[in-house]
């Protein structure tokens, strides 16, 4: 099991290896009596966040933050942590909202499929913080992205677990989407992109994506990605380099000798482009 020290470290790394622009977040649901030395709640100063905006805060300004409901200013985190509950009458009227044009779909979808932490895993709020830097062990971590690195990621974590990571891509509740299925339980890994709100509130740039990764895989997926550095697959070893007869692994050569196409004497070498 990794230390807090390792998880520090692992931050930096991740942040070196993929040239990331702000810090990989660590989460962690916490209860009121558990709030990190390091967080500081924004009602306490009379300030009030989108969830999106207390995730863009931290990841570039590298503070900690304590979310609540009394900190809250969007609806959907409210929800999706059940920090205060529904009756039927609220179902029916804000499952009208959800950005679907049929009211009744909209209401089906929502009582369905919207994403809740359960009832297990639900406390009173989260504690966020640069995964370099945080004073907790995260349940999850959460990057920020484009799609070149984003695809590395996605490289180590099937690489680690021998399976392709799904997504959870909804344009409205994006913390939700990518939070949610991870903290659950339901997923090692999730890919989900910033919602219209989020990049109008949290000034996410439109390559942006968001990774999220389980507290409990982090050591795997870190492990991963120190292998496939070591046989050239780090985001910063890949490079352009368009040209015929390229260097092939040897498995490839053997493929083709035995298809009777061509191959060649030049052999890609591990570790080396």
């Amino acid at each position: 099991m990794l230390t807090l020290k390792e998880i520090n470290a692992i931050g930096e790394e991740l942040e070196n290896t993929f040239l990331l622009k702000s810090a990989p977040l660590a989460i962690k649901l916490i209860n009121e009596d558990e709030i990190p030395p390091s967080c500081q709640q924004p009602s306490k100063d009379g300030t009030h966040y989108a969830l999106c905006q207390a995730l863009a805060f931290s990841r570039h300004t590298r503070h900690a933050l304590a979310m609540f409901a009394e900190d809250h200013w969007c609806l959907w985190p409210v929800i999706n942590f059940h920090l205060r509950e529904l009756d039927e009458q609220d179902v029916d009227y804000v499952g009208r909202t959800y950005f679907i044009r049929d009211p009744q779909v909209s209401i089906r979808h929502f009582r369905e499929e919207y994403p809740c932490i359960k009832d297990d895993r639900k406390k009173d709020g989260m504690a966020i913080a640069p995964l370099a830097t945080c004073d907790f062990m995260p349940d999850c971590v959460m990057v920020y992205c484009e799609p070149g690195q984003l695809r590395q990621m996605l490289m180590a974590s099937k690489y680690h677990s021998g399976k392709i990571t799904t997504s959870a891509f909804d344009t409205c509740d994006s913390c939700g989407a990518a939070l949610v299925p991870v903290l659950n339980g339901e997923k090692d890994y999730n890919v989900s992109i910033p919602d219209a709100g989020e990049y109008e509130r949290s000034l996410c740039g439109e390559n942006e994506m968001i990774y999220t990764i389980s507290g409990d895989r982090l050591e795997d997926f870190i492990g991963a990605v120190r292998d496939l550095i070591s046989k050239g697959f780090s985001y910063k070893q890949l490079a352009y380099d368009i040209k015929s007869d390229y260097a092939r692994p040897e498995f490839y050569n053997n493929m083709f000798k035995k298809w009777g196409l061509a191959t060649s004497d030049n052999l890609w070498v591990p570790g080396k482009r």
